[in-house]
């Protein structure tokens, strides 16, 4: 049953095609045919071309060999009889295979009449190189049948047919693609009401124009035609230019309007109208496509805009526009929650002064990067202020805004305070270079302050000096009076230490019960006046457990800070360590 459903709307396809290919092309045969030659405007090659348009390809062997009937039929009653019927249809058919062709080709939109690119497209096929093409047959056909002047005739042909397809095409294109019917339901009566006005409006012209030969008035139907061509649209823009053809050509056939002041035959004339008609088309369509465009752009940017501000609004993240010279355009309502300032206060101040001063270089080459970046996100860090002076970090996306030639206008940003993870970033490395027992600095972040000293000292200088402490006996401790006493020793080491050393002097567990001190700049043998004062500290500290009173010592080596790095003179402290608690604890030992 579906097959056979199908089948019937395919054959009433191909009847209702045929029928309204005959009608149109035997009406223009019939009334512009001169001087025993081709007409001068044919139209049913437009209403092939947009049929065809918009069928599937395996559809097209039907409907062309019913219309190539038709066509026959038409040439063979009304045209240049039997004996050119069947070569002048398939030179008919030949063109419209070729405009449709390429059409599909270039892709056919949505809305054909809004697109420029299309437009050009559908100029060059249809009007130029498919007419063009068949031109050669048909002329040929002419002067074969009728001995007709082979230039003459091509030039008629191309004329006529180029014209009738340029201006009737988007028309019948428009109608095969039901876009009469929704545009119908989308027009209101305000709306309908105006273009009837406005065709009304062009056709009045027209007639003005063409009913009468005391004047040469052909430029006034140019005016109503743009203006409907502004108002109404691609649609109107087509149906003016179809009214004003239909008018035209009626007009001059019966030999009224300012062409008949010309000299020459009606063939002259109606060629005269012919190029008159396509410097027509050729003015309204791109005007109206272009207008189009625009305001299918003014729609979008509308619509962007909206979008734009409802996020904006509603984001507790902040939206912000900078012109390529750093001065705020735009600022969502959210910089009020997150900064505490009105976004109208700082409109057209630079950003860059609400940057810290000491994060402002890199807030700068960043938005130079981003302006350079050709529409790539660039994201960065900062510390800004709030309006109550305050300092939160920040984090920035920022892209390039470029108008339609690529020339960069501004930059686009979305804001986030991250001072929340700052903080917990802060404490995680912390954490991560901190001994939790002692809190002292652990053996990674002794090595990076070391590493940092040898880096960024200038060698000519001295740079001081490492002592590794290590308690004697200390697993004696933990067996006869518990963990929790060691853990006690521990900590009060780092108390002492911290006490006796320096400002700028570091100390650091790097092990079970070992310990560093770092001494910045300090000769040897101010590093073993520091040392010793921090090993007797250590043999006088009484720890109390359990009423009882717990006493340790503790052994050290000292070595120089070399150009060698962390592990170079760590290892050489480590072996005077050594050296004293094979020497009898409880002492220092110099390194070798």
């Amino acid at each position: 049953m579906g097959g056979e459903a199908s089948n019937q709307i395919a054959t009433k396809s191909v009847i209702a095609t045929s029928v309204g290919y005959f009608v149109v092309a035997a009406a223009t045969v019939s009334t512009t045919r001169f001087d025993g030659g081709v007409a001068f405007l044919w139209v049913a090659t437009a209403f092939l071309i947009a049929r065809l348009a918009t069928l599937r390809p395996s559809a097209w062997p039907a409907h062309l060999l019913a219309c190539g009937s038709a066509g026959a039929a038409v040439t063979a009653l009304f045209g240049l009889g039997v004996a050119a019927a069947v070569p002048l249809a398939i030179v008919n058919l030949s063109e419209a295979v070729i405009a449709a062709a390429l059409l599909r080709h270039i892709q056919i939109p949505e809305h054909p009449l809004e697109s420029m690119r299309w437009l050009a497209g559908f100029v060059l096929t249809t009007g130029m190189l498919a007419p063009a093409v068949s031109g050669v047959g048909g002329a040929s056909v002419a002067a074969i049948i009728t001995g007709a002047d082979f230039t003459a005739s091509f030039a008629r042909w191309f004329a006529g047919h180029s014209l009738g397809s340029l201006t009737f095409t988007p028309l019948f294109m428009l109608l095969f693609r039901d876009d009469f019917r929704g545009l119908i339901r989308a027009t209101t009566r305000k709306r309908a009401a105006e273009t009837a006005v406005l065709l009304l409006l062009v056709v009045g012209m027209s007639f003005a124009v063409f009913d009468q030969d005391s004047m040469s008035l052909l430029f006034l139907p140019f005016l109503p035609v743009i203006f409907a061509t502004f108002r109404g649209g691609p649609l109107t823009a087509a149906m003016a230019v179809v009214l004003l053809t239909i008018v035209g050509c009626t007009l001059t056939l019966q030999g009224l309007g300012p062409i008949s002041l010309l000299h020459g035959t009606m063939g002259d004339h109606m060629q005269f109208l012919q190029f008159y008609l396509a410097a027509t088309v050729l003015t309204v369509l791109p005007i109206s496509a272009d207008l189009a465009r625009r305001s299918n752009l003014i729609r979008e940017l509308r619509d962007s805009k909206a979008r734009y501000r409802m996020l904006a609004d509603n984001s507790t993240d902040i939206i912000l526009n900078l012109d390529i010279d750093g001065r705020v355009r735009f600022v969502s309502p959210s910089i009020t929650q997150l900064g505490g300032f009105e976004p109208s206060d700082l409109v057209g101040q630079n950003a860059a002064l609400l940057v810290v001063p000491e994060d402002r270089p890199s807030a700068a080459k960043s938005h130079v990067m981003t302006l350079r970046g050709g529409g790539a996100m660039v994201s960065f860090e900062y510390r800004a202020f709030t309006a109550s002076g305050a300092e939160r970090w920040f984090e920035t996306h920022s892209r390039a805004v470029c108008d339609d030639a690529g020339v960069v206008e501004g930059v686009v940003s979305v804001l986030r305070d991250i001072s929340d993870r700052k903080v917990m970033e802060t404490q995680l490395f912390h954490a991560a270079l901190t001994d939790p027992l002692t809190q002292l600095p652990n053996r990674r972040a002794f090595k990076l302050e070391l590493d940092g000293l040898v880096e960024h000292v200038d060698p000519t200088r001295s740079f001081g000096c490492v002592a590794m402490f290590d308690f004697d006996h200390f697993k004696q401790v933990n067996d006869n009076h518990g963990h929790e006493a060691g853990d006690r020793i521990l900590r009060e080491f780092g108390r002492i230490a911290m006490a006796t050393v320096r400002g700028g002097d570091v100390v650091s567990r790097i092990g079970g019960e070992e310990f560093a001190v770092l001494l910045r700049h300090a000769s040897l043998e101010q590093a073993v006046i520091v040392c010793e004062r921090l090993r007797i500290a250590i043999e006088e500290m009484v720890i109390m457990v359990d009423g009882r009173p717990v006493r340790v010592t503790a052994s050290g080596g000292v070595a120089s800070i070399d150009a060698g790095g962390a592990e170079g003179v760590l290892r050489s402290a480590d072996a005077a360590l050594y050296q004293a608690k094979r020497d009898g604890r409880n002492r220092l030992r110099l390194a070798a």
